[in-house]
């Protein structure tokens, strides 16, 4: 039941970063071998950054559940693990 609820609010609240996810990943693997480069660095790093919250969304519902931003501690947990997103999607 958790699985279907994940992917309710994923369709509803990340459907924007899904979408240029995928549109941009068929445009950096389109021009991967091209000579236009920063065409395709450019696709491939919006590419990775919506990918990157689409994940951090999953990571913190998985580990946190839904948050009600009530405690304290899940403000700082949620931005321990976006930090930590941020950080593996910038320099990986």
């Amino acid at each position: 039941m958790q699985e279907r609820e994940l992917i309710k609010r994923l369709a509803r609240y990340y459907y924007p970063d899904l979408i240029l996810a995928t549109i941009f990943l068929i445009i950096s693997l389109i021009f991967v071998y091209d000579p236009p480069t920063l065409i395709s660095a450019i696709a491939r790093k919006i590419a990775l950054t919506s990918a990157g919250l689409v994940y951090y969304y999953i990571t913190r519902f998985i580990k946190i559940g839904q948050i009600e931003w009530r405690d304290p501690y899940d403000k700082i947990y949620s931005l321990a693990i976006l930090l930590y997103t941020a950080l593996v999607f910038a320099f990986g």
